[in-house]
């Protein structure tokens, strides 16, 4: 028993007041309200929270054009059992009668989410589309109402009335003519409607059940008594009950193919397949092998939608394509179909087209979580974080349960640096779904961003306690086993969870990263091309129209190769752009805008064009001479820096201007005698380990203290508050010179002219490098792949000097050898 019949059958005998809830229903249907008020009311003296008494105390209040009586009745009965369609179709009636047609809307689409065949609540939401003077809508409405339920006499007459609006003469005659057919039917038809079937079909399949264990175990009854089971979620009940009334009608299809249904839905797809394919109910075993993830047998379906998600399941998105526009050609109310197809074009880069798929599917039903969330996922991938933060709120607000919401929600948070805000998202999705393992997991990553490697670690056991061979918990034990100095652990741990599921792309690529980090370069390499199947992958939405390089000769071949990661990762990765302009007949460099003039100078025999990344690619076709081949920078160490041998030991590969050069050489000589020393003491953001590898000015001063030094601002965030703040504390200056920041060519320049460079674990450790100047780098324990997990020399660029923590988040050790190295 819920909650409300546990205090029913404590208050009162329930037998009297269910006798009464029953009586209230004939009255209301023989047209007599006030009877029924008077039996509802009576039921409520004896169970005062039973929602079906609240329910037709509000109804016949309704009936008596009593609407606030009406609405507060009904409004307790929702409150006391919200999942009732009935509830919120008669509530949006009474909201309609008051004039608040928004209100009524979302209440006939929850009344239609609760029970999407209600011939009822389309028709009723059709009445408020068209009281709001949106004849289109109405007219969908009206249309799939009288599909639904052919014989809706109602449902024909408002077709009748908004074709005959939209100037549709002949069509509305049809309709109207249809209309009487069926009311005269309905005249002379006098068999009376089973009060149990009124109730199911009205959306209360509580009420139903209740009223069908009353009634004789006839086939019908028992029927009634399975489906109104099934809709309360009591699939054990359900089979029951239905295969009694098979018992008593062996022949009867429709009671084969509820069976199957159910049986499917239980997972006895043995038992179920053969009563289905009896009955013919196709479409319900379509729907089965739908649960059940069974797409080879999918993608043979004659049913669009189906076959589309099964197609787009086995990687043929072109065909999954032609099947989901078939579908939605086919019903345009799909909301299925809308919200896959959307997905699809995401997925596929065609940003703007699967907006406009989403916005229609989140119009057609402006409360489906599925389409709030998967329009979430399309802002997030447009950059509107924002907006698509507002949209898995919402999702949340209709459905405090979405798992992918949440996660999503943490997710876009902790990759915008608001970490403790991801946290909290991450732990109010776990009280909302306790144990949930990608919550778990997203919770212990977000810690182990704080360095809170004991909680995360607890976290993953707590997630590994509930499925012990997990891949995405053992792949997140690996990658903080690694983060913590354990790396034989982390990839085993790691191996094995690619082994569990096979070809999945996150294991994999993390797993490479492990192995770049501890020297495992050509297997480190191999694993990193998964990088580029990954959804969040540039290149998998750039369409360029050249073949992908894949290490053919280049002799006299022009080789286009474009950006896909940070700023830092671009200048790493074109240490390999001078091995490729000795193979090829040309090279076309595709830049971040910032690198512009630097790649442009160090790169003279090369076209390069700085530019934003977009998804519209017409610009290479103006390349001359044209590319043969493609190819992600990130791709390029994987053929030439395969071993610590192929690393070359240069003298820096980037050239700044030596005009710009002189000007800050000048400027720093005006600061006075003592070496010049360039700082930057923040990096990354918290996904990329922000806490790790970033320091304050406090915890530099015993550097910033040392006698003659003059330290000068390289970063690249705001801190002038923090360098005020240690001038007026400590009265020592660190200069910052925003020109320097603001242009990257002018950042250059000003790195040639220090004398040192003194950072921790970010871009500007790389153009320090990649300009052959001397860099020393402060490395957390624990550090990013591309800096190694021991050492004090960083492959990539010789004029690079690493010294690391011993312990995690310990400074001191390395501010002393600074001391050391400084003075």
């Amino acid at each position: 028993m819920c909650g409300w019949e546990m205090q029913q059958a404590a208050s009162s005998p329930p037998s009297r007041s269910l006798e009464l809830i029953v009586e209230a229903a004939e009255r209301l249907g023989a047209g007599a309200p006030r009877d029924a008020l008077r039996c509802a009311e009576e039921a409520l003296r004896l169970a005062p929270r039973d929602p079906d008494a609240l329910y037709f105390a509000g109804a016949a209040h309704y009936r008596c054009g009593e609407l606030g009586s009406a609405e507060s009745r009904l409004k307790q009965a929702i409150q006391a059992d919200g999942r009732t369609a009935a509830f919120h179709g008669t509530l949006g009636n009474v909201l309609q009668d008051r004039g608040a047609l928004n209100e009524a809307i979302a209440q006939y689409r929850r009344a239609i989410r609760l029970k999407p065949d209600s011939a009822e609540a389309h028709n009723d939401l059709g009445t408020a589309y068209f009281a709001r003077g949106d004849e289109a809508r109405a007219l969908e409405c009206y249309q799939r109402a009288a599909q639904l339920q052919p014989s809706h006499a109602v449902a024909y007459a408002n077709l009748g009335s908004v074709y005959r609006k939209l100037g549709l003469a002949r069509e509305a005659r049809r309709a109207l003519q249809r209309e009487f057919l069926l009311r005269m039917w309905s005249f002379f038809q006098s068999k009376k409607k089973n009060l149990a079937q009124v109730q199911l079909d009205r959306g209360n399949p509580r009420l139903a059940a209740r009223i069908a264990k009353l009634e004789p175990r006839d086939a019908r009854s028992l029927a009634i008594l399975g489906a109104a089971h099934h809709e309360l979620g009591e699939l054990p009940e359900a089979i029951i009950a239905m295969q009694d009334a098979i018992a008593q009608s062996p022949s009867d299809s429709r009671l084969l193919e509820q069976l199957g249904r159910f049986l499917g839905e239980a997972g006895r797809i043995d038992e179920a397949v053969p009563l289905l394919e009896r009955s013919g109910a196709h479409a319900v075993l379509a729907d089965i092998y739908l649960a059940q993830r069974d797409w080879e047998k999918l993608e043979k379906s004659p049913l669009p939608f189906h076959r589309g998600e099964a197609l787009f399941k086995l990687g043929r998105t072109q065909e999954a394509e032609a099947a989901l526009r078939e579908a939605v050609a086919t019903d345009r109310r799909d909301l299925r179909a809308w919200i896959r197809l959307g997905d699809l074009l995401r997925l596929g880069g065609r940003l703007d087209e699967a907006e406009a798929c989403l916005e229609l599917a989140v119009e057609l039903d402006e409360e489906s979580p599925a389409a709030l969330v998967s329009l979430g996922l399309l802002l997030r991938d447009k950059g509107r974080t924002t907006a698509a933060i507002e949209r898995f709120e919402q999702a949340l607000r209709l459905d405090a349960q979405s798992a992918l919401a949440m996660q999503q929600m943490g997710e876009i948070l902790r990759y915008e640096n608001r970490i403790e805000e991801a946290e909290r998202r991450f732990r109010e999705g776990l009280k909302a779904k306790p144990g949930d393992l990608r919550l778990l997991i997203d919770l212990a990553m977000v810690l182990g961003d704080q360095m809170r490697y004991e909680e995360a670690f607890a976290c993953i056991e707590q997630a590994l306690a509930r499925e012990a061979q997990s891949p995405p918990a053992l792949a997140a034990k690996g990658i903080l086993l690694d983060l913590t100095g354990r790396p034989a652990d982390a990839e085993k741990l790691l191996g094995a969870a690619l082994q569990t599921a096979e070809g999945d792309i996150d294991i994999g690529y993390n797993l490479a990263i492990c192995q770049l980090r501890h020297g495992k370069l050509a297997e480190g390499w191999t694993g990193f091309e998964l990088r580029r199947r990954k959804e969040n992958f540039i290149g998998r939405y750039r369409k360029f129209p050249f073949p992908e390089w894949q290490g053919e000769p280049l002799e006299g071949k022009t080789l286009l190769v474009y950006p896909e990661q940070g700023l830092g990762d671009e200048i790493m990765y074109g240490s390999c752009l001078p091995d490729l302009v000795a193979r090829a007949r040309h090279v076309a460099i595709e830049c971040n805008p910032k690198l512009g003039a630097l790649f442009e100078r160090s790169f003279p025999r090369c076209t390069v064009t700085p530019r934003q990344r977009t998804m519209a690619n017409d610009w290479v076709n103006h390349l001359q001479p044209r590319p043969d081949y493609q190819v992600p920078i990130g791709s390029l160490a994987s053929h030439f820096r395969r071993s610590p041998e192929d690393f070359p030991q240069h003298a820096g590969f980037l050239t700044a201007d030596s005009q710009k050069i002189e000007h800050w050489k000048a400027r720093l000589a005006a600061l006075g005698p003592g070496p010049k020393i360039g700082l930057s003491w923040q990096g990354g953001v918290g996904h990329t380990g922000r806490a790790r590898r970033s320091l304050s000015l406090e915890q530099l001063l015993p550097l910033l203290r040392l006698p003659g030094a003059q330290f000068v601002s390289l970063q690249y965030t705001e801190v002038q508050e923090e360098i005020d703040e240690l001038a007026r504390r400590h009265g020592i200056r660190v200069h910052h010179w925003q020109e320097a920041i603001d242009d990257y060519d002018q950042t250059a320049a000003l790195v040639c002219a220090l004398d040192k460079v003194l950072t921790v674990c970010t871009a500007i450790v790389h153009l320090s490098g990649a300009l052959g100047r001397p860099a020393l780098v402060m490395v957390p324990f624990g550090s990013d792949w591309r800096y190694g997990a021991q050492g004090e020399r960083m492959l990539w660029y010789p004029s690079v000097r690493l010294l690391r923590q011993r312990e995690i988040g310990k400074w001191a050790d390395v501010l002393e050898s600074l001391k050391r190295i400084l003075i």
